[in-house]
């Protein structure tokens, strides 16, 4: 019994040194999980961290299980240079977790070094209404507009657009939501009016004239 317990022991002692090659990558990715999803981020896809943390798990149990094929192979060819194995480690591990590290570095460049304070302004704009699945966002440009539209679904506009304020409300466990929309257009350029209903799914539209602008309303809702 203490020869079978002094075995394991010296196997876990073995293993530590590949366990902690997992948990600082596991905690890198983490990191860098942290800085590229930012409050923007946050706002208009806010289960984007328990996703992104769920495929953190996945690829650190396959560096795991590659690991413990390395040293079933380091085993069998008699390899005991330690520096050398845990030189291996680390570069199977950032191997199989390189995906993560190309989107999450991409993403923390485009959204933090390139953006950040473009992201900061659009979310200056927008605020909480009653309820914690409620937003609503004031005189918005075209192009902060497009930016929210790259991440979620709201409806696309014309580049023309300005003046751009919506209110989006939805429930958080039932499809239910509504929509509202309104901005201003050229006076000359032609916009449909829209009424439509099927079932539950409803979406309106309609124009005015204020001063040389069309003002579009545009709601859809779902209830």
């Amino acid at each position: 019994m203490k020869e079978l317990n002094s075995n394991k022991l010296r196997m876990l002692r073995k293993s530590f040194k590949y366990l902690i090659v997992a948990l600082v990558n596991f905690t890198i990715l983490i990191v860098l999980l942290a800085l590229w999803t930012d409050k923007f981020e946050l706002l208009f896809n806010d289960l984007v961290r328990p996703k992104e943390f769920l495929k953190i798990i996945g690829f650190s149990i396959l560096s795991l299980i590659g690991m413990r094929i390395l040293v079933s192979y380091f085993r069998n060819r008699d390899i005991n240079n330690r520096s050398f194995k845990i030189k291996v480690a680390v570069l199977l591990t950032f191997i199989v977790s390189s995906y993560l590290y190309v989107d999450y570095f991409s993403k923390l460049i485009t959204n933090v070094f390139l953006n950040g304070q473009f992201r900061k302004q659009i979310t200056d704009k927008i605020r909480p209404l009653n309820g914690l699945n409620e937003t609503t966002g004031e005189n918005l440009t075209f192009k902060e507009y497009e930016t929210i539209t790259k991440i979620y679904w709201f409806p696309k506009l014309p580049v023309e657009a300005e003046n751009i304020n919506y209110t989006y409300s939805y429930d958080g466990f039932l499809p239910d939501y509504s929509f509202e929309l309104i901005y201003d257009l050229p006076q000359q350029m032609k916009v449909d009016t829209i009424k439509y209903q099927n079932g539950d799914f409803s979406k309106n539209q309609s124009v005015e004239i204020i001063g040389n602008k069309k003002r579009v309303s545009y709601s859809e809702y779902e209830q």
